[in-house]
């Protein structure tokens, strides 16, 4: 049985641990060419069943985090806590310890944020291919918002969405037509837009607000 199933479900805590494991696979992907994370949580869990890592590692490597001079080791010891505590997430959520699977969740998040904050200075080539297409990209990203928005007020049922993944599979297939009118990259496959739209409606305020509204 894979450890690190795909999760989609009506549960917050699956959903946002499901997140943060496509932010992962994202980093995986640009630092080694690898789309999955789920080989390197699974191993980071191993060793936390076996006692590799202990509560001395991870005060080893926050303590590297903050105090070392060195960008790299910031980095990588930044990155390793971010795999510490989504093991440990995964781990305490199939456990059914949802209270201390939020905790671990919260950590991992922290990691990852403090790791995606560093900036090397010389690393300017990555920054010109980041800032090139930015503008349209950042003018797509802000009309599929509205769209999803339109689509979220207008398709509501009257007592409401149960979830968001409920709300983003009724308005998905809508949605893509309007995006290719208007010639938006939207994922092909359905599932994948249904996720890219349940993440968009629990992670954007404006979208968030509108999905929550009580108006009908």
């Amino acid at each position: 049985m894979d450890p690190v199933s795909s999760i989609v479900g009506s549960d917050d805590i699956e959903i946002r641990f499901s997140i943060l494991v496509d932010r992962l696979d994202d980093y995986m992907e640009e630092n080694f060419g690898e789309r999955t994370a789920k080989g390197e949580i699974n191993e980071y869990l191993q060793a936390i069943l076996s006692g590799q890592i202990s509560k001395k590692t991870i005060l080893h490597h926050n303590t590297e985090r903050l105090l070392s001079k060195e960008l790299s080791i910031k980095k990588e010891s930044s990155i390793t806590l971010t795999f510490i505590y989504t093991a440990t997430t995964q781990y305490l959520i199939k456990s059914d310890l949802t209270d201390n699977a939020w905790a671990a969740l919260a950590e991992a998040k922290q990691y990852f944020a403090y790791y995606a904050g560093l900036v090397d200075p010389i690393n300017h080539k990555r920054t010109e291919r980041a800032e090139k297409g930015g503008r349209q990209k950042a003018q797509n990203a802000a009309e599929l918002e509205t769209i999803t928005m339109t689509l979220l007020s207008k398709r509501r049922p009257r007592k409401g969405w149960r979830n968001a993944y409920d709300a983003a599979h009724d308005i998905a297939s809508e949605l893509s037509t309007m995006a290719n009118e208007r010639n938006i990259s939207t994922p092909t496959n359905i599932e994948d837009l249904i996720h890219k739209l349940t993440t968009l409606i629990l992670e954007n305020k404006e979208v968030a607000r509108v999905f929550e509204s009580p108006q009908v």
